[in-house]
């Protein structure tokens, strides 16, 4: 039977998730181990990040990424938290995200608005994918 990375991923969430520090070091270790003995190891980078998105989904966090021409002020970065908090949440129980980790993408290309991009979902407010689209309309 061949293993997925998201397999690995999910056993290494399980065999990790509530225990102390010592037990998780223990456990990562003996997990590597397997994976080295199972010639699996090419898969590791996947494996880290379907474990990411398991523990972020079992936590209530939520990581985006928001690209802007210039870096975002303080008070922009809060309110683009809250309203990914009301938007996204992690578990369809909750109305909200537990936590947001929001990552600042400088890119002057953009010219001005942001692009925020939240798992496979991007919503494009930029001043350039603007003019893109009325670029579009005028062509037809």
């Amino acid at each position: 039977m061949r293993v997925s990375a998201q397999q690995y991923a999910q056993t290494l969430y399980d065999l990790t998730d509530g225990k102390s520090k010592p037990e998780i070091e223990k456990a990562i270790a003996d997990f590597a181990r397997h994976m080295e003995k199972e010639r699996k190891l090419k898969l590791a980078g996947k494996v880290i990040e379907h474990f990411g998105k398991i523990y972020n989904e079992k936590n209530g966090i939520v990581e985006a990424e928001v690209v802007t021409a210039e870096k975002i002020s303080g008070e922009m970065e809060k309110k683009v938290k809250k309203y990914i908090e009301k938007k996204y949440p992690p578990h369809r129980r909750t109305s909200s995200a537990g936590e947001v980790i929001l990552k600042n993408i400088i890119d002057p290309s953009i010219k001005g608005g942001m692009v925020l991009k939240v798992g496979d979902e991007i919503l494009d407010g930029s001043i350039a994918g603007r003019l893109g689209e009325l670029k579009k309309i005028l062509s037809n």
